[in-house]
């Protein structure tokens, strides 16, 4: 090169050209010299013709041999590299990039050639006499005051001064990791239905855990016990001015969330992310930490989310598919495509989910233990030699009028702490004894029911939530199995868990876990007996307060347990009278005397006893009797906790025996 001929100096620089192509017209090549503003306007350097182009749309940038495109356009209009582009947004373009809107495409070319200095300077930092001659390149569209292409001109130059004022160059793997960070920023929309997905996953495992792993494993009742405590102080304190069904509702989710946010801090201790988005493949990019790190940091997040902040928050996917934590701290996620994640996506993920919500038909026995609905049917004829039973009890809450023969006798059954009957044979000398092995409060039932199931609680009747509802969904759970499908989806909603684990409640003592026979008499009547393969009997009580269970020994080759049946817990119901009390009282009002440690009610009684023993003169009877009286004695002497009971009581007793 001869510089005498010629004293502008000559260097090597990238040219940039942009090759349009639109249908029916001849092909368009642009080069990029310093700025191109592209769009309808015919007054722009490149005329583009579409629906979907703005009067200006793109506005290209050349500087330090890199090609920018700002564009001007509406979200979602254009597209680079089959990605939407946002308004206002810069993108960094390398060769070959396709820029499309509408039917119109730009391909971007770029080749190395040799540029004169005279039409293109070596790169320098600009001054503010640049940023004044730039702006005034644009004084042919002052009268059009186009403050759009303005403000970007304007950014641009302030990004300009900073890049002057660091005095440094950009390195390409910077320009690398700034492009991916914007073909990001408007994929992120893309990622919307990811997150969402996983999210979904994640409460897919949550309702595996509860309704699936927890129970086969065996430590059902350890969870729940865990859980009812939280429930109650959440019902005492939050929801108390709440109706009923709407803090059923509330609590339904709120102990829902809590096992899901328990079971998100566990695996992001082992995993660094919720299960859901490792399954699905997102990660956060900032990828660089240790492994150690990342877990760490996910769990003391997920620990912060369960204590101190509001339990949603930060797991649903919020503003363009950022959950609350990434709205906070601007971190951001992205989509891995590698060919094991894609496959966990589109097959393994999807099976996975399916069967996290059908996982309860797959429970042993008693989950899936058969029902035979026993049908007690009244007698076919009146038995004139009974005697008549009426008592009530305000505080169990149900009331009894029936007949019994009089060939057997009813007397309670104390034993520390519980309540039982004893039916007594007089002509076998044999007797029939309904014993206390538990019970559960209506509110832990309730719990107990809804448990694992938000949805459960959205089928519960709009009426005061009480022992004769929880006693027919109860029902409902002991009659659930494979073949009652359909009714057990209109009962207990979608998911079918709480009605499989309601069932082992009650099925959980049996020795034999194959079929049972259930009778629950009539919807108005508080009692349900089960009886197992074995002739194991349990009957369940709900009564006002609580649930309680009890089992039966039944001598074999008597009538006792029909007679029991038919004439006691057959006439029972749920008390509906404001009757505080008969004036001699009755089995109801002796058991209600235990429970409220009125012993004076409980002396009454066995008075009036003793004198029918007199009157009926049956040694076998008399002697059992008198166990009777001991065994109630026992049970109130060894119970410490018992208010009101003295030597006096004792003393009574003691002269009821003495009388016999």
């Amino acid at each position: 090169m001869n510089e005498n001929t010629d004293s502008r100096k000559l260097h090597t620089e990238l040219i940039y050209t942009l090759d349009v192509r639109i249908p029916d017209q001849s092909p368009k090549k642009l080069e990029v010299i310093d700025r191109v503003l592209a769009g309808i306007d015919p007054r722009n350097d490149l005329i583009l013709i579409d629906p979907k182009i703005k009067a200006k749309h793109f506005l290209f940038r050349r500087r330090n041999n890199i090609l920018t495109v700002h564009y001007l356009g509406r979200d979602g209009d254009s597209f680079l590299n089959g990605l939407p582009l946002e308004k206002g947004k810069l993108y960094i373009l390398e060769k070959l990039d396709v820029l499309k809107v509408g039917k119109v495409e730009i391909i971007i070319r770029r080749e190395t050639g040799i540029i004169k200095a005279a039409s293109r300077e070596i790169p320098v930092a600009p001054t503010p006499f640049t940023k004044i001659n730039e702006l005034a390149d644009m004084s042919d569209f002052e009268d059009e005051k186009n403050e759009e292409v303005a403000q970007v001109i304007a950014e641009e130059e302030v990004e300009q001064e900073e890049f002057a004022f660091k005095e440094m160059p950009i390195h390409h793997k910077k320009l690398e990791a700034v492009k991916k960070e914007r073909i990001f920023n408007f994929s992120t929309v893309k990622l919307i239905p990811y997150k969402i997905y996983g999210f979904v996953v994640d409460i897919a495992l949550t309702y595996l855990l509860l309704s699936f792993v927890i129970p086969s494993l065996g430590f059902l009742s350890i969870v729940q016990d865990f859980l009812y405590p939280v429930t109650e102080f959440i019902t005492s304190n939050l929801t108390i001015q709440q109706s009923p069904i709407a803090s059923v509702k509330i609590l339904s989710l709120i102990e829902f969330f809590i096992c899901f946010h328990f079971l998100m801090i566990f695996t992001s201790l082992i995993l660094g992310t919720t299960p859901g988005a490792f399954l699905i493949g997102l990660h956060h990019k900032d990828n660089n930490k240790s492994i150690f790190a990342l877990r760490f940091k996910a769990y003391l997040y997920a620990l912060l989310n369960i204590i101190v902040l509001p339990l949603l928050l930060f797991d649903i996917p919020l503003y363009k598919g950022k959950n609350m934590k990434e709205l906070l701290t601007f971190s951001e996620r992205e989509i891995n495509t590698s060919f094991i994640f894609k496959l966990s996506r589109k097959a393994i993920t999807p099976v996975l989910s399916i069967a996290c919500v059908l996982s309860p038909f797959f429970l042993r026995p008693p989950y899936t233990a058969s029902i035979t609905i026993e049908k007690n049917l009244p007698p076919k004829y009146k038995d004139v030699h009974t005697t008549h039973l009426v008592s009530s009890s305000r505080e169990l809450g149900f009331s009894l009028n029936s007949d019994l023969n009089k060939d057997y006798a009813l007397l309670p059954y104390f034993e520390n702490k519980k309540i039982g009957l004893a039916l007594y044979d007089l002509k076998n000398k044999k007797a029939l004894l309904m014993q206390e092995q538990n019970r559960i409060s209506l509110s832990q039932a309730l719990f107990k029911l809804r448990y694992s199931n938000p949805l459960a609680s959205l089928n519960i009747p709009n009426n005061q939530i009480d022992n004769e509802v929880l006693k027919n969904k109860s029902m409902k759970s002991l009659e659930l199995s494979l073949t009652t499908l359909l009714p057990g989806i209109l009962e207990f909603g979608p998911m079918l868990a709480n009605g499989f684990l309601f069932k082992e409640q009650f099925l959980k003592d049996f020795r034999s876990l194959d079929n049972f026979l259930l009778n629950s008499f009539d919807k108005k009547n508080p009692a349900i007996k089960i009886s197992g393969a074995g002739r194991e009997e349990k009957v369940f009580l709900f009564g006002r307060k609580e649930i309680i269970e009890f089992s039966l020994t039944v001598p074999k080759q008597t009538k006792l347990l029909e007679n029991f049946t038919d004439g006691v817990i057959n006439g029972l119901r749920y008390d509906q009278s404001n009757n505080d009390g008969l004036k001699d009282p009755q089995i109801l009002e002796v058991l209600e005397a235990f429970e409220r440690s009125k012993y004076s009610i409980l002396l009454t009684y066995y008075i009036n006893e003793a004198k029918k023993v007199h009157e009926l003169d049956n040694p076998s009877w008399r002697a059992f009797f008198i166990k009777n009286v001991l065994q109630t004695k026992r049970a109130l002497v060894e119970d410490k906790t018992r208010v009101g009971m003295n030597k006096n009581i004792e003393k009574s007793l003691d002269d009821i025996i003495n009388t016999l």
